[in-house]
C-alpha cells in the first residue's frame, strides 16, 4: 500500500489481479501490443484491428478517449452509460473545439445505420453543446448513414480509418478537417 493525496490503495500482485477479475467476470482480452503495454500509452493505442473486434462495448469506449487524449483532448466523459443521449466521449480538443463521440463496437463486418446519425444529430449540439459530432466504430457504415452523415456534417471514422487513426498514421485534425479550427 501506499499514501496518495490521503488516500490508501492496495496494489494486488499478478497473481491476485488475475483472481479479482475471474471474481468480477470481466471479459479479459489483451489489449496489448508487442511492446506489453497497456492503452491508452501512446504505443498500445496501435492494436490490431483484430484486438479491437475483440474489445467490449466499454473498452472501445477506453479505447477511443485514449486516442481522443493522444490526439491532446481533453476528455469530460469517458465511456457512455443509460441515457447518454447518443454521446459516449466528451472531448474538447486543443483549440476549444468540442466534440460528442458516439462510440459503435460491432460484430466484424456490420455497419452502422442511418438510425444512429439520426440520434447523433438531435443530441450533438442541442443537447451536449457540442460543435462537432463523431461516430466511431470498428465496422463500417450503411449508404444511407454516410449520406446523411455527409448533409448534417457528421464525422465518421469507419474501420478503415480508426486503424490508420490508431497506427498514428491519421490524425483527429485528418479525421474532423476544417471542424478542427474553424470553431
Amino acid at each position: 500500500m501506499y499514501l496518495h493525496r490521503a488516500h490508501f490503495f492496495l496494489v494486488p500482485d499478478a497473481d491476485d489481479l488475475a483472481h479479482l477479475k475471474e471474481q468480477a467476470g470481466i471479459n479479459r482480452v489483451n489489449m496489448s501490443p508487442d511492446n506489453g503495454f497497456l492503452f491508452p500509452t501512446r504505443d498500445s493505442l496501435s492494436i490490431s484491428l483484430e484486438k479491437i473486434d475483440r474489445l467490449t462495448p466499454s473498452q472501445f469506449e477506453q479505447f477511443v478517449s485514449g486516442l481522443l487524449e493522444r490526439s491532446e483532448c481533453s476528455i469530460t466523459r469517458r465511456g457512455g452509460r443509460a441515457n447518454d443521449m447518443a454521446a459516449d466521449v466528451l472531448a474538447t480538443n486543443h483549440d476549444g473545439v468540442y466534440i460528442a463521440v458516439q462510440c459503435k463496437h460491432t460484430r466484424t463486418g456490420r455497419n452502422v445505420g442511418a438510425a444512429t446519425m439520426y440520434e447523433v444529430n438531435g443530441t450533438a449540439t442541442p443537447e451536449h453543446g457540442a460543435k462537432v459530432a463523431l461516430v466511431v466504430t470498428n465496422g463500417g457504415f450503411t449508404k444511407s448513414a454516410l449520406a446523411f452523415a455527409q448533409r448534417h456534417e457528421i464525422r465518421t471514422v469507419g474501420r478503415d480509418e480508426l486503424a490508420k487513426w490508431a497506427d498514428g498514421s491519421l490524425t483527429l485534425a485528418d479525421i474532423l478537417g476544417e471542424a478542427y479550427v474553424d470553431y
